[in-house]
């Protein structure tokens, strides 16, 4: 049997792809035969390019596990295992919850936005016979029309949704709303506690010179292209395929709504620890590193060293800072001309190369953690106001010389 259901106030944005397993009350036979065909099932959607949940099991696929770790890096196993997801959730939600125990268990999808109600379809699992073959059958048939009816309300979607714009010789072509992207806004946060003694005493070789003026014999002419060189190959293509990966990590509709609701009491923001030789770990997010070029890590240092932030236009001010700061994070005596360029165009303020910059450090903590997370440790702020790092400093750790 199909009908319509509705819903007022969900915690989330439902997911045109998700297909949803709900049920007001606990069918045995039903949730047996899905338990024990839980990839198998999944496979059938996945062939159809949609994403079966099914809430009692949620813990126990390898890549919504994966997906959970990124959300929330710091949950241990024990409580992923304790973790108990109804497949009842959803209907707490229902627009008339007079209706809800005529649900009997099914499949919910194609959501529709309605003013304040979201709108999905509905389909009643009835599978005839206790054979594996007849309910294998019967999932088949249901992604089947579930994929007709979805292509067929996008297909409509895109014709009635199009946008127009003119190309250079004055044609129109046409955009579906999934085409165009919103740059993503920029937040200001209050300052923090001022670390700058201690800070500069454990950056190594801190000196108001900028460059010593001594004979280092050669430079890295022969040493092979830094990360920082090869990455600004081609910065479309690299932060590109950073914002795939964590595209493919992230959590989405009622899965989303789900995790916060149970983890929301176990939610930790790690310690930034910072070693003698300039490598950056979330201690409490399995100790993950993060990886970026020694460029990068100057920039990210000489904000960590400025709680109450730097405007952009203003980073030559900060010129001797930054270079000592790139001196010891690619470990060298003496920069070449090719780094002191990098630093002069990164510090001109006709250019938008330090908003690369942030970029890339953005998305070096945005593919190790969902930016939930990550927005405390990159860089934040207006244009024309001061772009600063949030994270409370005493959540900072480094290793002291010795």
């Amino acid at each position: 049997m199909k009908y319509s259901i509705a819903f007022r106030g969900l915690p989330f944005e439902p997911e045109k792809k998700q297909v949803i397993y709900v049920e007001n009350q606990y069918d045995e036979r039903i949730n047996a035969l899905v338990r024990d065909n839980y990839q198998q099932i999944k496979w059938i959607f996945e062939r159809a390019n949609l994403d079966f949940i099914y809430l009692p099991m949620f813990f126990n696929d390898e890549e919504t596990r994966e997906k959970v770790l990124y959300y929330a890096p710091y949950l241990t196993t024990d409580i992923m295992e304790k973790a108990e997801l109804q497949s009842s959730y959803l209907l707490n939600y229902m627009s008339h919850g007079e209706n809800r125990e005529k649900i009997a268990p099914s499949l919910i999808y194609s959501p529709k936005s309605d003013n304040d109600e979201w709108i999905f379809q509905g389909q009643t699992i009835v599978i005839e016979g206790d054979g594996l073959n007849s309910a294998m059958k019967w999932f088949e048939d249901a992604t089947a029309e579930i994929e007709e009816e979805i292509s067929e309300e996008e297909s409509k979607r895109i014709r009635l949704h199009v946008r127009y714009d003119e190309d250079e010789d004055n044609g129109v072509f046409y955009r579906s709303d999934d085409d165009w992207n919103d740059e993503e806004p920029k937040v200001e946060y209050s300052s923090t506690p001022n670390l700058s003694d201690k800070f500069r005493k454990w950056i190594k070789g801190f000196s108001k010179e900028c460059i010593k003026e001594e004979d280092t014999g050669d430079t890295s002419e022969d040493k092979p292209a830094s990360l920082d060189e090869i990455l600004d190959e081609d910065v479309r293509e690299t932060l590109g395929e950073l914002e795939k990966k964590i595209e493919r990590l992230r959590l989405l509709g009622i899965p989303l709504a789900m995790i916060v609701e149970f983890v929301a009491k176990y939610e930790t923001i790690s310690r930034l620890r910072l070693t003698d030789d300039c490598r950056i770990f979330l201690p409490d997010y399995g100790n993950r590193e993060v990886l970026m070029g020694p460029l990068y890590k100057a920039v990210f240092f000489l904000f960590l060293n400025h709680p109450e932030g730097i405007v952009l236009k203003q980073l030559e001010e900060h010129h001797h800072e930054l270079v000592n700061y790139y001196l010891q994070t690619s470990h060298m005596k003496e920069l070449t001309p090719k780094m002191i360029a990098r630093i002069n165009h990164l510090e001109y303020p006709g250019n938008d190369n330090i908003n690369v910059v942030l970029s890339r450090i953005r998305f070096r903590f945005k593919e190790i953690v969902d930016d939930h997370l990550a927005k405390h440790y990159y860089v934040v702020g207006k244009p024309g106001e001061p772009y600063k790092i949030t994270l409370e400093r005493n959540l900072v750790e480094w290793e002291d010389e010795e």
